[in-house]
């Protein structure tokens, strides 16, 4: 049925009620003609349907209550239906976008921390007519109960590598607004997908809050992992190695090189990212930990003017700035940084970005936790990353030995 063949045939309709539709009007005025308009407009587009339809055992089978608005009220209309159930009016469309446009701007606003009173009240001076603190409640709860439902979700028994990293944001706890520690966990599938564990709020980031979160993901399934990265946050290598036995961890190589970057003068700079490269080689075959820990005494020795370079490699804690070596070359410039989660976590601040800070921890944890499922339905869990499936065999073995079975 075309667009222009149902246009005409309502014209032709409307046209035959135009007496009733102009002595309603001066009777009842528009809420009363809009109902008349709409309930015509679909009686008419059924009886069009029905009379193309290739069935013709389908007929008119009655009429449901839905409710319409204009700028100032409701109004209620009658839906025509059909006997197989397959008819829908063009106009229900009209209908039900408008309900969407409220409920997508209750949804938005409830993220930014309004309360289902603020809600109420520009949803009224934005539509028009009365929309009651209930319906707001409605649309928040179901939100609610999905967020709920996110944080408690079953994880997988085993992710290939985990980037962990916390975002620092200001929100008001109490009568005072201060920076607090939104902790952040992505993990890559078995099947090269991407997830987010989950999220969490601890004020300060510290390496005994990463252990607590760490322990709330092993309840939820999570049993095995190669490899964590994240910052240098004191300590952390000890807490997710301590429970995640036989993980290996990773030190971001960016943030280290911004680091060194920023304890060197200028003009020695360009020198000493071309002598970094050496140390910090990634992609490059038969490239290994013991030639990155050579380099790097080379690179020290030759920059020994500036002493607080080695006090950045302590001895302790070397091999944790190469663990990415143990691993394929092919994945590397994937493994050896935290951008994929910082990324995310701009992504983050971006939305935030008008605000100077949120009403309340629970308001933040709302934003954050309605971007990531955003993202994970829109990307992560959508798309595998194409670039690990050319290593699938060596990755699955480092899980438990080469006697499990390798699944290509």
């Amino acid at each position: 049925m075309s667009d222009n063949n149902i246009i005409n045939h309502l014209g032709k309709v409307l046209e035959s009620d135009v007496e009733k539709i102009i002595r309603d009007l001066k009777e009842n005025g528009v809420k009363f003609i809009l109902e008349i308009v709409f309930n015509t407009l679909m009686k008419g587009e059924r009886a069009l349907y029905l009379k193309e339809s290739t069935d013709s055992d389908n007929k008119a089978n009655g009429y449901y209550s839905r409710m319409a608005r204009t700028m100032t009220d409701y109004f209620k209309v009658k839906v025509p239906r059909d006997r197989l159930g397959l008819f829908r009016p063009i106009f229900l469309e009209i209908i039900e976008n408008e309900k969407r446009r409220i409920e997508d701007l209750a949804f938005l606003l409830y993220v930014k921390g309004l309360s289902t009173r603020d809600i109420k009240t520009i949803i009224e001076k934005t539509f028009g007519g009365s929309y009651s603190a209930t319906q707001v409640s409605v649309i928040t709860k179901r939100f609610e109960e999905e967020k709920t439902a996110w944080q408690n979700k079953k994880l997988d028994k085993r992710y290939y590598f985990l980037y962990i990293d916390a975002l620092h944001i200001n929100v008001r706890r109490g009568n005072k607004v201060e920076k607090e520690a939104f902790y952040l966990v992505m993990g890559v599938k078995e099947d090269f997908t991407r997830e987010i564990l989950g999220v969490y709020n601890t004020p300060t980031e510290s390496s005994s809050a990463w252990r607590e979160h760490f322990q709330d993901m092993k309840k939820r399934g999570l049993e095995e992992v190669l490899l964590i990265i994240s910052d240098e946050l004191s300590g952390i290598e000890n807490v997710a190695l301590e429970v995640f036995k036989g993980a290996s961890h990773q030190f971001c190589i960016v943030h280290k090189k911004r680091n060194i970057f920023n304890k060197v003068r200028r003009s020695d700079k360009a020198a000493i990212i071309s002598d970094l490269k050496e140390v910090f080689k990634v992609g490059v075959p038969g490239f290994t930990k013991e030639n990155a820990k050579i380099n790097l005494n080379i690179f020290l020795e030759k920059w020994s003017k500036y002493p607080s370079l080695k006090n950045m490699f302590p001895p302790e804690k070397v091999d944790f700035f190469f663990s990415y070596l143990e691993f394929p070359y092919q994945i590397q410039s994937m493994i050896y940084t935290t951008n994929w989660i910082e990324r995310l976590n701009k992504s983050v601040r971006k939305t935030m970005k008008n605000r100077n800070s949120m009403p309340s921890p629970e308001s933040a944890m709302r934003l954050i936790i309605a971007t990531m499922i955003d993202r994970e339905e829109a990307t992560y869990l959508k798309y595998p990353v194409t670039k690990f499936h050319e290593v699938k065999y060596e990755l699955q073995k480092c899980f438990k030995g080469e006697n499990d079975e390798i699944n290509i």
